[in-house]
């Protein structure tokens, strides 16, 4: 297996698994490498396969972006570095600075939901809002309650009068 087999390789097991950047990283990491190593006057393929061929690499690239708590969201970083081309067997720098030539505005800020005591602060928060929305209602109804069980006796009382006096004309 040569470094451009190995590279498509690692890539096929990455997609759809892993963020583009996590991918475009690790794909720059081990060509430049085998490069290296190859540089030092050992063969490409003898330097595959020490590193033990792409699925398992993949599993493990795979393994530690699930499970470290830093790993990149892939929002901001999606597609902003090189881009590794099939064609060529190496990494060319995108035409276009942001990804998918959309603008990006540097104030907004994404929340990776991935990790668990994001989703319990989340899960949390909308709780909050619905006990102060069902706090501030029931204490609307409960006001209103409260200054009927007070005033009936008044306004009974005005009921009786304007029956026994009759309309005003």
């Amino acid at each position: 297996m040569n470094r451009l087999e190995f590279l498509q390789g690692l890539k096929a097991e990455l997609e759809g698994r892993v963020p583009h950047s996590i991918i475009q990283e690790n794909l720059r990491y081990y060509d430049s490498y085998i490069s290296d190593e190859a540089a030092k006057g050992q063969a490409e393929e003898d330097v595959i396969e020490s590193l033990g061929g792409p699925k398992i690499i993949a599993r493990t690239i795979v393994d530690a972006a699930l499970d470290t708590e830093d790993r990149p969201d892939g929002f901001e970083t999606f597609g902003s570095g090189p881009a590794f081309d099939e064609a060529q067997g190496s990494y060319t720098q995108r035409e276009t600075g942001t990804p998918h030539g959309r603008q990006t505005d540097p104030h907004v800020h994404y929340v990776d939901f991935s990790k668990w005591y994001v989703r319990l602060i989340a899960g949390l928060v909308v709780l909050l809002v619905i006990f102060l929305i069902m706090t501030v209602f029931f204490g609307i109804m409960g006001l209103a309650g409260w200054i009927l069980s007070y005033i009936w006796p008044i306004l009974l009382i005005m009921m009786v009068v304007w029956m026994f006096r009759g309309p005003h004309r």
